[in-house]
């Protein structure tokens, strides 16, 4: 394509998207053209929801990066917050959040009042996020308007520096205290069998099998754990918690799972004690499991004679009779995925083994839903036609903080990307770090857009 052509698709592109003309001196407009130039063939623009959701977020992480050398300085310079109210094309409110210093004022976040009432008390709390994250010792100042909530919101930021003081006396003096720490390690390992319960629990697969084995081995380690520490008098209240909520999560198909596991039958299993001191017995022995599996099965039956054959063929499962009672058939249940085991070795209890396979294959919990809405929310964001404010503030840190890095850069102060940001046919000023800088930048004429040869160069 000539080089005419080019222009020309160039400036239609601006036109049909309302683009200033500006945006030819701008320098991240200039290396986007080059990196489509050095792209392999046969390359594609990213899809719109690509570059809303995912790109948009490592853009954020790639500034964030970049902005290091600004946050070096607030150690050592020191750092005013700046807060502003303002309200949006839809009418929310929001208050941003700007730490500034002589680097320029550095976009850290917009909050989001739409229902809160902007109180003194709910504006400090924005203010002393920012403080916490700058870190109080760098914070010199906090700059807002004259609004009387925001002056409440300056009192209540004193208040919390003194509290703050005491607090931290309260911390320093706990950390250096061993019992405390002697605390943390017995809380830690009194939760930590019920952190792998979840953790076994939220994974993918199928684990239906195994879950009711799980959860008493689960208290038996808590069991273990505790009673050769001083919070031994507790567990009885730690089991009543958790058996309580045990028993609202737990359905008649846990039970059959766990009575379907032919690994469960094994003597070698068997001959082991459980965690907590407990001996183990067949599931076919533990009432509450039965229970289970015969209220499934008055479920899953289409009617009685169904359910009695299943009943028994469960008791010809669980007594070992017939090829159940074969070296290979015991050998192989300790080792042989449940499913693949039913498979090979259910053809004398069919009808059992075709409710075993399906069983076994079911998951334990819907944390697998709950990550389909991510990639849901990725390929089809219901918000998709409109900005909502926390994309809009993903834009805003990213818009703002290039050019604060970029006005500290010498192709900044000459040649033709110099003070590229500055639109001389707007009469608007970005209302952020622009203002800071010399207003002398609205006097800018062709003269002062010369290339390095010394040729002039049009705004236009």
């Amino acid at each position: 394509m000539e080089r005419d052509a080019v222009d020309m698709k160039t400036v239609r592109g601006l036109c049909a998207n309302g683009i200033p003309f500006n945006v030819l001196r701008n320098p991240q407009f200039v290396e986007m053209v080059n990196a489509i130039k050095r792209a392999p063939d046969g390359s594609k623009p990213p899809s719109y929801q690509k570059a809303r959701t995912v790109l948009l977020d490592e853009c954020v992480q790639d500034v964030e990066k970049d902005l290091t050398s600004v946050k070096d300085t607030w150690y050592t310079q020191g750092v005013s917050i700046i807060s502003d109210g303002w309200s949006n094309v839809k009418h929310r409110p929001l208050i941003n959040v700007l730490a500034v210093n002589s680097r320029g004022a550095m976009f850290m976040y917009a909050e989001d009042f739409s229902g809160v009432k902007k109180t003194g008390v709910e504006i400090s709390k924005l203010l002393l996020g920012a403080i916490e994250t700058i870190g109080p010792s760098n914070v010199l100042q906090v700059v807002t308007d004259n609004a009387s909530n925001c002056k409440a919101a300056g009192r209540e930021i004193e208040k919390g520096d003194e509290n703050t003081k005491n607090i931290a006396s309260q911390v320093v003096d706990t950390i250096r205290d061993d019992n405390f720490w002697d605390d943390i390690g017995s809380v830690l390992a009194i939760t930590k069998p019920i952190f792998l319960l979840i953790k076994f629990c939220d994974g993918e697969g199928s684990k239906i099998c195994e879950i009711y084995e799980r959860m008493d081995n689960m208290m038996g380690e808590i069991k273990d754990v505790m009673k050769d520490n001083e919070y031994a008098s507790y567990y009885s209240q730690v089991e009543k918690i958790v058996l309580a909520r045990w028993e609202k999560m737990t359905i008649p198909l846990h039970c059959l799972g766990f009575a379907l596991n032919p690994r469960f039958y094994d003597k070698n299993y068997l001959s082991k004690m459980a965690p907590g001191g407990i001996p183990r017995k067949v599931p076919n022995q533990d009432v509450e499991v039965v229970s289970g599996v015969m209220a499934t099965f008055d479920k899953v039956s289409e009617n009685e004679e169904e359910g009695r054959v299943l009943r028994d063929q469960f008791a010809r499962f669980h007594m070992k009779k017939g090829i159940y009672s074969m070296a290979a058939t015991q050998a192989d249940a300790v080792t042989m995925d449940p499913i693949d085991w039913w498979s090979t070795y259910g053809s004398e209890t069919s009808e059992l083994a075709e409710v075993a396979k399906k069983v076994l294959s079911q998951p334990i919990s819907s944390s697998s839903a709950e990550r389909n809405w991510s990639t849901y929310s990725y390929i089809h964001n219901v918000k998709r036609n409109r900005l909502n404010s926390k994309r809009a503030d993903k834009l805003v840190f990213i818009h703002s903080n290039i050019r604060l890095q970029s006005r500290f850069l010498d192709s900044y102060k000459a040649g033709p990307h110099k003070k590229w940001d500055i639109d001389p046919e707007s009469t608007y000023i970005e209302g952020s770090s622009s203002r800071l800088q010399e207003m002398a930048w609205e006097n800018l004429d062709e003269e002062d857009m010369e290339d390095g040869n010394g040729k002039r160069q049009r705004l236009d």
